[in-house]
């Protein structure tokens, strides 16, 4: 039965996808060849149904997307509306070349083009001007845990696949994601409301209420927009052991604020404040196969889809707040703009350490402990962290007459993270850590960096039809990484502090040249480099070195961008190649190798190979195709056996999945005088070869979504019923393997039917 299931949703994924190319494309090229049969627009550049969408993140001003010589994804307000999206994982895979490592809600690590080690962030998140940093308490994803702020009320997102290091700087080596935020409107009252319920299978119900409100304080002068949000997602993950069900609950809360002055004629003012809260009751983590370890014998049953049998729990808080103002004023051939923002975060994060103990025994049992030391049965370690982050840019963008033009600007930031790990026994009635009882281990860290840049990136237009640019951007990391052991692991060791430097400096470059063949068709090819600074070692372990140095990308691509069809088929293609060069990456110390660490490997260790594919396709009257793939072939360049035994030349990079795609078709249609858009995507993840270089080393299989949605379009109302992960998929999105969590594999959230009101006014 369940086979025949399995049969009948792939045939139903497949003729889904096949039928909404097929159709578009038949219905394109049958207008294509009887141009006299379709109405001719009396102005050939655009058609009736279409949006030209824009991009900021060249800080140059609004640039349309498919003027740009460069691979972009632009998901516009009305697409994010339609999708329901409310956070990263709601629309991430719908963008060609965009995955991300995902441990639960506010622990994400985002990759772009197959570019994933371990260290510090590879791709920069921004909020408008606002840049955003991991949290770096994992010992080996400092880039990880970057904050799920709401998406409502966001104008676009924008992503840019490829090192885009001369303007942005560290970790943007291979792309940035930036969220663009609706901004007050000086000349208009506005207001938006969501309510949203639904029920999600193997879980419960849950709610969602948001609401806007723009309001000019002085006509043409002064206005503010308040942004209100919370989410109450139901859990759908069983603990076993503590007989508790739905235990992974996720509830965040808050408000972003717009204040928007007009200084004069050409000045003007943007301070914002972003405040958002989230508790979760623990990852979505199952273990639905019985494991036996190879090295120990230590047995782990299964405890079944959706299951598992953690020993302690693991919720996490995270309160994230944001000021940020932004100044611009206008001259006559150059715009300045002036940002600056402070980000305050703080986490709580604990981990189940039941089976690091079951192998601490097995240690103590074999001689390898000593057998003097009163191990606990079971441990729980709690990490507080917290983020500073001071950051100011000034720039200027040219609008000369002349065939020369760029942006130029200053950058300086100052980030302070410190964060602490405490392993406690866990208490056995309970589950919770036994915080009056003995700490086997604390050590604080303290990692201070300062950034400052100057870059610049000038276009040149040769011709009418030829352009080139180059970029370059000159930077100088001051990193300070204090580390103090208070409590050493189980005594084994004497108590220590250490301060280490990690300074860099250097140059990047950027080389792009563009030819447009006809007013709609650009080509490109491109050369640019990316760059990210070392950082810390978070462990508990004394043996783990306390930093890493930094690495660096170089990136070839060549790509086509083009308009057809009088704008209703946008395709864009480009092709890539990347270097990576003295790579961070995970390494293993200690006994048994049981902790983690980063270090360095040396000259080019990995490249990725790939290609992304766009398009989006109007073929009939309110019918939108959207389509976008990628494929990344990211591998080791040579042996690294070091790092395990698997880990040779030609060995994928880990948690890369090698080909993903999605197809998103909306119809909208009159149905009893009323609009009617009835839709759905299909968004598919291949397989993650590789999860570790040893033989923990477990394949992540390849899993399909299907999300579907019908909209009753009321003038300032929509109705919309929706079913998420229509198919119940229970996809492998990550696993975990290692003598310190056996086989935990993170999966998505179940079917979920639901009815979302919005509203606008």
């Amino acid at each position: 039965m369940n086979k025949l299931k399995k049969r009948l949703r792939a045939s139903t994924i497949a003729g889904f996808t096949f039928a909404s190319m097929f159709a578009a494309s038949a219905t394109l090229a049958a207008q294509a060849q009887n141009p006299a049969d379709q109405p001719q627009p009396a102005a050939p550049a655009k058609a009736q149904d279409e949006v030209v969408i824009t991009v900021t993140a060249y800080k140059q001003g609004a640039l349309a997307v498919q003027k740009v010589p460069g691979s972009i994804a632009v998901l516009g307000q009305d697409r994010l509306e339609a999708m329901g999206v409310a956070n990263f994982a709601d629309f991430a895979r719908s963008v060609a070349g965009l995955t991300f490592a995902d441990y639960g809600p506010g622990d994400k690590r985002y990759i772009i083009r197959g570019i994933n080690s371990a260290g510090e962030a590879q791709v920069a998140t921004y909020y408008d001007n606002v840049p955003m940093s991991g949290m770096g308490g994992a010992a080996t994803s400092f880039g990880g845990q970057q904050a799920d702020l709401d998406l409502y009320d966001v104008q676009q997102i924008e992503v840019l696949r490829g090192p885009q290091g001369t303007l942005y700087g560290s970790n943007s080596q291979s792309g940035v994601i930036r969220f663009v935020t609706n901004k007050p409107k000086l000349d208009r009252y506005a207001a938006s409301l969501l309510l949203d319920g639904s029920q999600t299978t193997d879980g419960g119900g849950n709610y969602a209420i948001k609401g806007m409100v723009n309001v000019p304080l002085v006509e043409d002068k002064l206005a503010l927009r308040v942004v209100a949000y919370h989410d109450d997602f139901s859990g759908f993950i069983d603990n076993t052991l503590r007989n508790k069900d739905n235990y992974n609950y996720y509830r965040d809360s808050g408000v972003r604020i717009g204040l928007k002055g007009q200084l004069g004629d050409r000045t003007s003012m943007l301070l914002q404040y972003f405040y958002h809260s989230m508790d979760s009751g623990g990852q979505p983590q199952e273990r639905n196969v019985s494991i036996t370890d190879a090295d120990t014998g230590l047995y782990y049953p299964a405890a079944g889809d959706r299951k598992n049998d953690l020993y302690s729990w693991e919720p996490r808080t995270d309160t994230t707040k944001i000021l940020a103002l932004t100044l611009e004023h206008q001259f006559d051939k150059a715009d300045l703009t002036v940002a600056t923002s402070y980000t305050d975060r703080n986490a709580v994060v604990t981990e189940d350490d039941h089976a690091s103990f079951n192998f601490f025994h097995f240690l103590q049992g074999v001689g390898a402990f000593p057998d003097t030391l009163d191990i606990p049965d079971a441990g729980v370690s709690v990490a507080p962290q917290s983020t500073k982050l001071f950051n100011t840019e000034a720039r200027i963008s040219t609008h000369f007459d002349g065939p020369l033009n760029g942006v130029f600007g200053v950058y300086y930031s100052d980030r302070e993270i410190d964060f602490a790990t405490y392993l406690y026994a866990s208490v056995a009635a309970t589950g919770l850590p036994d915080y009056n009882g003995t700490i086997y281990s604390n050590r604080y860290f303290v990692d201070k960096t300062k950034d400052s840049a100057l870059f610049g990136e000038a276009t040149w237009k040769i011709t009418p039809k030829l352009s080139f640019t180059g970029g370059v951007r000159v930077f100088k990391t001051d990193r300070d990484i204090y580390s103090h052991t208070v409590v050493p692991f189980f005594g084994l060791s004497d108590p220590s502090e250490s301060t280490t430097k990690a300074d860099a400096d250097g140059t990047i470059y950027k080389a792009n040249l563009s030819y447009n063949l006809t007013p709609n068709v650009l080509v490109f090819t491109q050369y640019a480099e990316g760059y990210r600074g070392g950082g810390t070692n978070a462990s508990s372990s004394s043996d783990v070195p306390s930093g890493y140095g930094p690495d660096r990308t170089r990136n070839y691509e060549a790509g086509i961008k083009s308009r057809l069809f009088n704008g209703k088929l946008l395709a864009n293609l480009t092709a890539y190649s990347i270097d990576l060069i003295d790579l961070q990456i995970e390494q293993r110390y200690g006994v048994g190798g049981v902790f983690s660490g980063v270090g360095n490997l040396s000259g080019t260790a990995a490249r990725s190979q790939g290609a992304e594919f766009d398009i989006t396709a109007r073929p009939l009257q309110g019918m939108t195709l959207v389509v976008a793939a990628g494929y990344s072939d990211a591998k080791l360049t040579k042996d690294l056996p070091t790092l395990g035994d698997l880990a040779l030349e030609g060995t994928p990079l880990l948690n890369v999945p090698k080909s993903s795609y999605s197809v998103s078709l909306d119809q909208r249609f009159t149905l009893g005088g009323r609009s009617v858009t009835v839709g759905g995507d299909v968004q598919h993840v291949g397989e993650v070869e590789y999860t570790s270089y040893d033989e923990y080393n477990v394949p992540t299989a390849a899993y399909t979504l299907v999300n579907l949605r019908a909209t009753l379009n009321l003038d300032r109302y929509s109705l919309t019923l929706y079913a998420d992960n229509a198919f119940d998929e229970n996809a492998q999105v990550n696993i975990e393997n290692t003598v310190n969590d056996p086989y935990n594999v993170l999966t998505n959230r179940p079917r979920t039917i639901g009815l979302r009101l919005n509203a606008h006014w």
